[in-house]
């Protein structure tokens, strides 16, 4: 369901409040479109209040990842070669392998100064306002070098925050619709956004917003996975309320958008 205020009279003109209605009742997705159309002469808070913090604890143990690989495949190549694995064949990966994958995707690559902040990161994937949305959790089935269980990447200091422990390659293909295939990757990473951040700023056209930041850091894990020769595949299909009791998030300020499978990868297409 599209987010909107109480009441939408004199927020926004009225052809896109009539359109709006009209459509409510018949499409839902065409209906959310309109209210997060910009018009000439609407209200639009530009910030609605301070700036949620840019960096994110949830506690608990926090592991190291060792620095990330220099890939040497040219990223024409790559690009060329990136395709969807149709399956994977349960084998291990590296810790090594994860911690250059989270860096290329969604790691800190630079500093800046933004915001009012003296250092301001810059992170590898493209954002709308340099909000910096997406969130990682690697659901960690076989990686040598770590536990199977729920991680949380911090890309602060480059590190994985433990959340819990366990064996949850079954519960995710349950989560996932009972795609087996998400069963047998060695990791599957779980993007959020943290949809709070981004709406600070840009109101009603966050939540596109904040698609477009997850979209361009699943391209980075694609690339950078394809560049280690592992095999990658995005799912979007899951159960978005146990998913995120599963990740222990409220699916309103935060919410999972998509799964990012990796590990040694079967036939490409």
């Amino acid at each position: 369901m599209c987010s909107c205020e109480d009441s939408l009279e004199g927020m926004i003109p009225s052809e896109a409040l009539k359109a709006f209605k009209a459509f409510i009742n018949k499409d839902i997705g065409i209906a959310c479109d309109f209210l997060m159309r910009h018009y000439r002469g609407e209200y639009w808070p530009r910030r609605s209040s301070t700036m949620p913090p840019l960096r994110r604890r949830r506690g608990g143990k926090t592991i190291k990842l060792p620095n990330p690989k220099n890939l040497t495949t040219p990223i024409g190549i790559v690009m060329r070669t990136r395709r969807s694995a149709d399956d994977f064949t349960g084998e291990p990966i590296s810790i090594e392998d994860l911690a250059t994958i989270l860096y290329l995707a969604v790691g800190i690559t630079g500093w800046t100064w933004a915001y009012g902040y003296e250092r301001y990161p810059l992170r590898a994937y493209p954002s709308a306002g340099a909000l910096q949305p997406v969130e990682a959790y690697p659901v960690v089935n076989n990686v040598v070098g770590l536990e199977s269980g729920l991680y949380r990447y911090d890309p602060f200091d480059h590190s994985l925050e433990v959340l819990k422990l366990g064996h949850f390659n079954q519960l995710l293909v349950d989560l996932a619709l009972g795609q087996d295939h998400v069963g047998r990757a060695a990791v599957v990473v779980v993007l959020t956004v943290y949809y709070a951040r981004t709406r600070w700023k840009y109101w009603k056209r966050s939540l596109r917003y904040v698609l477009l930041d997850a979209g361009s850091a699943m391209e980075n894990f694609y690339l950078a996975a394809v560049g280690l020769g592992l095999g990658v595949r995005a799912v979007g299909a899951f159960y978005d309320n146990e998913l995120c009791r599963f990740l222990g998030i409220d699916c309103v300020e935060e919410f999972p958008v998509i799964l990012m499978l990796i590990g040694r990868g079967t036939t490409l297409h």
